[in-house]
Formats: structure tokens, C-alpha cells, sequence
């Protein structure tokens, strides 16, 4: 079996504070995984971590059986697509020349961007719906706006796989499934090998195929989305107080006692 995403005992630290000890994750080739947990629970310096981001104090990850340190950033950027859930922008650029950012990695010192390149861009952009704004500032656009912006640029990178983090949470609902699908699309039809931090437990059993529930830095399940977001499980991860009801569809409700 091939692993796309293979980390290996790895350890991080923050302020001298140990966030991650032995903590060990394999996301195979072609998988749609759904990363589960509460607040501070270690989901996006994960995800950090497997984008090459952060460095490792102890263990490895790996990218294609080959550790993620050894790759330029370009040869890297070419691997993988990384969707932060904030964006800090130095330059005020359009959208349009954010997505076109995506193709950077494929471009040479000095090379113009090519009509193949603009003809990819201009398709990403119409896929997340923002091609009616292509010429305006990225700092005059909301938040769902700017999100899905990013999508397009990372979508546009064309790697074989994508990390993202919490890339619904300035969306409204239609826009939530309008990435997902395209998300869903991406995989069952490109291959592309996706991760995301999602804590919509519905949208994350609906879209998914697995799933890696975290808590307090360690993995407490890494299976099918039906058996590691269970109702038991969930309720577990994140502690529910007995008000509040899971449904095997990841719905929660409050009920009176």
C-alpha cells in the first residue's frame, strides 16, 4: 500500500510546551479525509506540519515516501496545495493575480505567465464563483469572498493534494456546499488527495470517506467516517455536556432534560 502522507513519530513543540509526542498519521493516495476535533486539539499544526510548514522536533513526514524537508518550496508547492484559514496579505493584488499566484510553481525566473496558464486560472475562478470580481481588490473583498479565492489559487496549483484549513468558515451555507461538491469532484474524479479541518460533523460524515479525530495532540481514531465519527465517539472527543444529542448523521441537538 501506498501512502501519500506518511507521518512518523513526530514531535512539536510550542514555547517549550509539548503539543505533539510519538504522534503518528498515514493519509493514503486519493483519500478524502475529514480532520475532527475541539479547539486546541492540534488540527492545524497537523496539518502545518504535513504541508512542511512547521518543522518537526523528533520523527519525520513524509511526502511521497520522501521526507518533506528534502523538497525545494517550489517542488513542494507542486506536491501540495495548502488553504489557510487566514490569509495575511503584504500586497493588495487583484483576485484574479491571487490565482494566478497558484501557478507559480510551474513557472521558470522571469517567464511570462502563458494563455495555458490563464485559461486554467480563469476555469478555477469560475468553478469557486469568483470570476465576476477577477478585477478587484483582494482588500475589498468579505471574508467568504477572500476564501474562496484561495481555493481557486490552490486549485489552480494543480497538486496532487490539498490540506486545508477550516476553508468553510467564512461561507455561507450554499457556498459551503458549493466547495465541498467541488472538493468532492476533485477527488473522485482528478485523484486529487484531500485533507480537511472541518467542525461541521454533518458536512464532514456527508462529504468524507475518512476521518482523524483528534484531542488534546493524539489521534483517538483514524478510520472509515462512519466508524470514527460515531455518536460515542464524538460525544467523547469534545466532552458534550448530556443536553446535547449526536445523531449517527453527525446532527446535534439539544433535547430537554
Amino acid at each position: 500500500m501506498s501512502y501519500t502522507i506518511d507521518v512518523r513519530h513526530i514531535d512539536f513543540h510550542f514555547q517549550q510546551q509539548a503539543l505533539f509526542q510519538d504522534l503518528s498519521a498515514m493519509i493514503r493516495e486519493g483519500e478524502f479525509c475529514a480532520v475532527v476535533g475541539p479547539n486546541g486539539s492540534g488540527k492545524t499544526t497537523l496539518l502545518r506540519c504535513m504541508a512542511g510548514l512547521l518543522s518537526v522536533s523528533a520523527g519525520k513526514v513524509l511526502v511521497g515516501q520522501r521526507d518533506v524537508r528534502a523538497y525545494k518550496p517550489m517542488e513542494l508547492a507542486r506536491q501540495i496545495a495548502f488553504v489557510p484559514q487566514h490569509q495575511d496579505t503584504i500586497f493588495d493584488v487583484t483576485a484574479h493575480d491571487m490565482v494566478m499566484m497558484g501557478r507559480n510553481p510551474y513557472q521558470k525566473r522571469w517567464q511570462v505567465y502563458s494563455e495555458e496558464d490563464e485559461h486554467i486560472v480563469m476555469q478555477m475562478m469560475s468553478r469557486c464563483h469568483v470570476e465576476h470580481f477577477a478585477d478587484r481588490s483582494i482588500s475589498a473583498l468579505s471574508g467568504g469572498e477572500l476564501q474562496r479565492t484561495l481555493i481557486a489559487r490552490a486549485m489552480a496549483q494543480q497538486a496532487p493534494i490539498m490540506l486545508l484549513d477550516e476553508p468553510l468558515s467564512n461561507l455561507d451555507v450554499s457556498h459551503q456546499f458549493e466547495i465541498m461538491d467541488i472538493l468532492s469532484q476533485l477527488n473522485g474524479e482528478v485523484g486529487t488527495t484531500v485533507v480537511i479541518v472541518i467542525h461541521d460533523f454533518s458536512m464532514a460524515i456527508q462529504y468524507a470517506r475518512t476521518a482523524l479525530l483528534m484531542r488534546a495532540g493524539h489521534i483517538l481514531a483514524h478510520d472509515a467516517v462512519n466508524v470514527a465519527l460515531t455518536p460515542e465517539l464524538l460525544r467523547n472527543c469534545f466532552q458534550l455536556v448530556d443536553s446535547l444529542q449526536i445523531t449517527e448523521h453527525g446532527e446535534v441537538h439539544k433535547i430537554k432534560m
